[in-house]
């Protein structure tokens, strides 16, 4: 396969490819500058892990995600929800039970290159995604933290993944992204509503009278479905993720 995932360390040359996508992808999108990823991410690089796709036929990373282990920087989504969605950091790792001493991350960024988006090139994402499930099925992970914009949470909704609004707050403007979700999830239930949810979409794929009239809908059902079912199974894509 063209694409191979693996999760790697702060100190890995690979991070550093990672944070020069990150950078571009939220430079390009977001207009946040390198000087601003420095001051917002900074404090916790010590505690960051990256998962990183790479396109081997260019020879290059194609999307990353950031992720921020508990540490005494803390998960900067708790850090930063508070000044946007009311409450404290206690206050929301009490509302979503975050003190029963299981472990916790933050799904701190999510960032794919402009060639690697969209339908053509769902399967960056698909890796990404699936590369993240089993890293967090692999090293325990219970509680979830992310600040997502708008788009992706979107996309995460889709495949049927069961965030809920921090505190139940509504989106606000951040970093940039004029529509932004501080959200919390419970790794545990992610595995059962996604793969329901693949079910669900598989079922409304099936095509119809209706669907011959509108078949880009079906289409995208279609599409979701596998999506959601290889996120869960990993059938095709787990022999080329590798974990650190």
């Amino acid at each position: 396969m063209r694409f191979i995932s693996t999760l790697v360390g702060p100190s890995s040359p690979l991070a550093a490819a990672a944070r020069t996508v990150e950078r571009s992808v939220f430079a390009e999108t977001f207009g946040n500058d390198a000087a601003t990823m420095e001051t917002e991410y900074g404090p916790y690089e010590p505690a960051s892990r990256f998962i990183v796709v790479l396109d081997r036929a260019r020879q290059h990373p194609a999307g990353v995600i950031r992720l921020i282990d508990e540490s005494p920087a803390g998960l900067k989504s708790l850090n930063d929800a508070p000044a946007h969605i009311g409450g404290t950091v206690a206050s929301i790792r009490a509302h979503h039970h975050m003190t029963d001493g299981r472990r916790a991350i933050d799904v701190a960024t999510l960032a794919v290159l402009p060639g690697y988006r969209g339908a053509r090139s769902a399967l960056v994402s698909t890796l990404l995604y699936r590369t993240l499930y089993r890293a967090f099925t692999r090293d325990h992970i219970t509680h979830v933290v992310a600040m997502i914009d708008a788009p992706a949470y979107r996309n995460l909704r889709r495949i049927g993944t069961p965030f809920v609004p921090m505190l139940g707050s509504s989106p606000f403007s951040y970093l940039g992204a004029p529509e932004t979700h501080a959200l919390y999830g419970d790794f545990q239930t992610f595995g059962p509503s996604i793969r329901a949810n693949a079910i669900r979409l598989r079922t409304a794929a099936r095509p119809s009278l209706t669907d011959l009239r509108a078949p880009r809908r079906w289409l995208f059902r279609r599409a979701a479905a596998h999506i959601a079912t290889t996120i869960i199974t990993g059938k095709g894509l787990d022999p080329h993720i590798h974990l650190d």
